[in-house]
């Protein structure tokens, strides 16, 4: 070995020593500013307020909560990771609001909460008899397990002795209904009017417009694959890789139509709603139009009740804030009646060129990545390469980003292989120094699932993690997902994936 290879691997060494110190430097000062905050808050006699959230709803109400509470009261919010035997012990009120993940589980920033303190773990005696608290609940109802994090967090606070305002409050994603969040808020807490929270995405909603669409996978077995570029029309909203786009969908305007026309009412009617006038064809576009008999006289006298808002799609965003515009990658769904899906088949089919709709950006903290100079490792598959190419935008835009290395899952290798084009450039950039795919269909490896792939990578993997890298999985929870996880278990180990999950290092944006 040569003397500048040996200056060269003391060099390196010495690098991620530093760079490891750093990290744990910054974690101490957020750990530090967090418990100054909530000392800060109790002497004021504040409320505590924690949260678990995969995808940054439960985060977001919670921060919303903490707004309309904060003129009367201190306020310390907090994800449920970072809640403490001491800071449940000094703690006299707290608000839980609490997302379920996948099928019952506790979103990625509520395990080691879960572990602790409601599975029999090493704070199962603590005594929290002082402690008042109430819990929302969100969930899906189309899950067996509707919720079950929340009552497994809500009945676990009453095993450690603490007294319950009132009710769990469980809160349907599956319907929008966030307009219960309110009403589930013991009295102490000044909350908002049920209306004001459930109108809550609206009221942050502006204005897009579609800018293109295009399709990925032309040819393909499977469903079309596209790309959808939007852009604000008036403000400019800040987002980084990770962030969700929250999508109100229209009707097609042939839809319309067809139910004014069956309804025998006038589309051109001119109405007044909310202090903005419209006709009611362009009003009902946004609205789920009753199948079965309605009170017309009530629609004519202007109470407009029976059309509640088209519930909202999510979908990661797939461009930096570098880049100009708001860019998705979405698949289209159909029924088995061969109906398009609510959200897809408005981006991908009936949104014409050009045509205005209400959209916003929800921060997603848990899926930032915090360093780009750090390596990382970019897991995904289908429509999963939304989130995967945000990061990878995002690191482009960055001065002399870490490494990056992609593993992405499809059909079909003649057909299915979406933004080719533009992985080859970072490729050559060197932002993404290696591209692995997998098809499922016809391809010529003898793996066929991302999964199946990377358990035969474990000495790269092993070697990528040792240099600081990241993980970020995005794609589809079932299969994909749930393998990849469990492929990372066998190779790293539990206690590793659990310290790499705790500190940010892995992170999955999964649905």
């Amino acid at each position: 070995m040569t003397e500048f290879q040996r200056l060269a691997i003391a060099l390196s060494c010495t690098l991620l020593w530093l760079l490891w110190v750093l990290i744990l430097v910054v974690r101490h000062r957020h750990t530090l500013e967090a418990t100054r905050r909530l000392q800060l808050s109790q002497k004021a006699g504040g409320v505590l307020i924690a949260y678990a959230s995969q995808s940054g709803t439960a985060a977001t109400l919670a921060r919303q909560s903490a707004a309309h509470l904060e003129p009367s009261q201190a306020v310390t919010v907090l994800p449920l990771s970072q809640v403490s035997s001491e800071a449940l012990q000094a703690a006299k009120k707290a608000l839980f609001v609490v997302a379920t993940y996948g099928e019952g589980e506790a979103p990625d920033n509520g395990q080691r909460f879960a572990r602790n303190y409601l599975s029999g773990g090493s704070a199962a005696g603590l005594d929290l008899s002082h402690l008042s608290y109430a819990v929302v609940a969100l969930g899906d109802s189309t899950y067996e397990r509707f919720c079950a994090f929340g009552q497994l967090l809500f009945d676990g606070m009453a095993q450690l002795g603490a007294k319950a305002l009132e009710p769990i409050h469980k809160v349907d994603g599956a319907r929008g209904d966030t307009s219960g969040v309110a009403s589930a808020m013991p009295a102490w807490f000044s909350a908002p009017e049920p209306e004001e929270v459930g109108n809550a995405i609206s009221r942050s909603s502006i204005w897009w417009r579609l800018a293109g669409r295009r399709l990925l996978n032309p040819g393909s077995p499977g469903a079309p694959l596209f790309e959808l570029t939007l852009r604000a029309v008036n403000d400019w909203p800040k987002w980084r890789a990770g962030d969700v786009f929250v999508l109100q969908p229209r009707q097609e305007r042939a839809q319309v139509s067809h139910w004014l026309a069956r309804q025998q009412l006038d589309g051109s009617q001119w109405i007044a709603v909310g202090g903005r006038g419209q006709t009611l064809q362009a009003w009902l576009r946004d609205r789920a139009l009753p199948e079965a008999e309605f009170d017309r006289d009530k629609l004519l006298r202007g109470d407009f009740s029976e059309f509640p808002l088209l519930p909202a799609r999510e979908y990661s965003v797939a461009s930096c804030r570098e880049e100009g515009a708001v860019k998705l990658i979405v698949r289209q769904q159909c029924s088995k009646d061969g109906q398009l899906g609510l959200g897809s088949g408005w981006l991908t089919e009936f949104c014409e060129t050009g045509e205005l709709f209400a959209g916003s950006l929800r921060e997603n903290g848990n899926c930032h990545t915090p360093d780009h100079q750090r390596p990382i490792l970019l897991i995904g598959a289908g429509s999963g390469l939304a989130g995967l190419r945000a990061q990878l935008a995002e690191r482009a835009a960055q001065v002399n980003p870490g490494p990056a290395w992609l593993l992405f899952g499809e059909r079909c290798p003649e057909a299915d292989r979406p933004l080719a084009a533009e992985l080859e450039a970072w490729h050559k950039r060197g932002t993404l120094v290696r591209c692995d795919r997998v098809f499922s269909r016809g391809g010529k490896s003898e793996y066929r699932y991302v999964q199946e792939f990377l358990a035969a990578q474990e000495e790269s993997l092993r070697a990528f993690i040792a240099l600081g890298a990241d993980i970020y999985v995005c794609g589809n929870r079932a299969g994909m997902g749930e393998g990849v996880h469990k492929v990372l278990q066998q190779l790293l180990g539990e206690r590793e994936l659990e310290a790499l999950l705790e500190s940010g290092r892995y992170r999955r944006d999964l649905y």
